[in-house]
């Protein structure tokens, strides 16, 4: 390249064979181990147009090389990239060797054109209006202005994303998750026969993943999960955030409420969940994040093609003609 900062190919144009030699946006990566226990990154890069798995495997029998490059890496950084580019299960991927080297800085920021990186799913919706539009269908007064409240004072809770990877982790996906999984359990109080508190439903749909206000910082023109996201982990941070205000309801429904946060993942949490309300909230988080995963592992392939595991949600995916 000419010159470093001026982005010219994008992810979207990137064909099976070719060589990369580009700048793109990291957004995750993590260390992971070969078979025969040497180190690599897998990493997942990208820009406007879309998303690449990335893999730096560096030069063989450098892994002094690998697991160094890996400390200094910045999630949120532009990184010049380059690699060969295949076609792997469906799906469009970059392999590193000789190129690691360029991954030991990023790309200075001054130059770069934000707009080249930043994708912008949600451009045009208005989350904040929908959420709070969705608060203000609760009944209860006082369970109601504690919900606008705690949303109103999550730090950067508009802006967040949901998760470092596979589901909403874009800017903004936080409000995006969690105004689809409230709209999901509302229409399922609906359409049900089960005697069930659907003030309760709303308020624990709408907060059921606020904890994860707390995870992320901006990071270069992208989000970084902070310690806390592994450590102590969203749903024991958003219980420990909500706590106080649901000190302003009677002492049962405040129960009530920390326990649909509390059991939230259903099955896969440490508490499961033993209410309708919180099998509620628990099936239309899964279904928003389901959703999510497979159309995104979707729209990673070409029409008329399928893979076996999309690396998002998990399982084989297909997309029709």
């Amino acid at each position: 390249m000419n010159d470093r900062c001026v982005k010219q190919k994008f992810a979207a144009e990137i064909t099976d064979g070719e060589k990369v030699d580009d700048l793109f946006l990291l957004k995750t990566f993590e260390v992971k181990q070969k078979r025969d226990g040497s180190p690599y990154v897998r990493a997942e890069i990208g820009d406007v147009t879309g998303t690449l798995s990335c893999f730096l495997w560096g030069v063989q029998g450098c892994a002094d090389q690998v697991t160094e490059t890996a400390s200094s890496m910045q999630v949120g950084a532009v990184y010049h990239v380059r690699g060969n580019a295949k076609t792997y299960n469906g799906s469009m991927q970059v392999s590193v060797n000789e190129g690691i080297a360029d991954f030991a800085a990023p790309v200075p920021p001054m130059g770069l054109d934000p707009e080249d990186y930043l994708t912008s799913p949600l451009k045009g919706l208005d989350l904040k209006d929908g959420i709070f539009r969705t608060a203000n269908e609760i009944s209860d007064p006082v369970l109601r202005h504690l919900v606008l409240e705690a949303i109103s004072s999550a730090d950067g809770f508009f802006i967040k994303p949901a998760a470092k990877g596979r589901h909403h982790e874009y800017r903004g996906g936080l409000a995006e998750h969690t105004l689809e999984a409230a709209r999901i359990a509302r229409a399922a109080c609906d359409a049900t026969r089960t005697e069930i508190d659907r003030d309760l439903v709303i308020a624990g749909a709408l907060l059921h993943d606020i904890g994860k206000a707390c995870c992320f910082e901006e990071q270069g023109l992208g989000f970084a999960a902070q310690p806390e996201y592994d450590l102590i982990g969203h749903v024991t941070l958003g219980v420990s955030y909500i706590a106080p205000f649901a000190k302003r309801l009677p002492p049962e429904k405040a129960a009530h409420l920390l326990h649909i946060l509390q059991s939230h993942h259903g099955p896969h949490g440490e508490v499961p969940c033993q209410t309708p309300e919180a099998w509620t909230v628990h099936f239309a988080d899964l279904t928003s994040a389901t959703l999510r995963e497979a159309a995104d592992d979707q729209a990673d392939l070409a029409p008329g093609t399928g893979k076996r595991k999309g690396w998002r949600a998990g399982g084989p995916v297909w997309r029709f003609e």
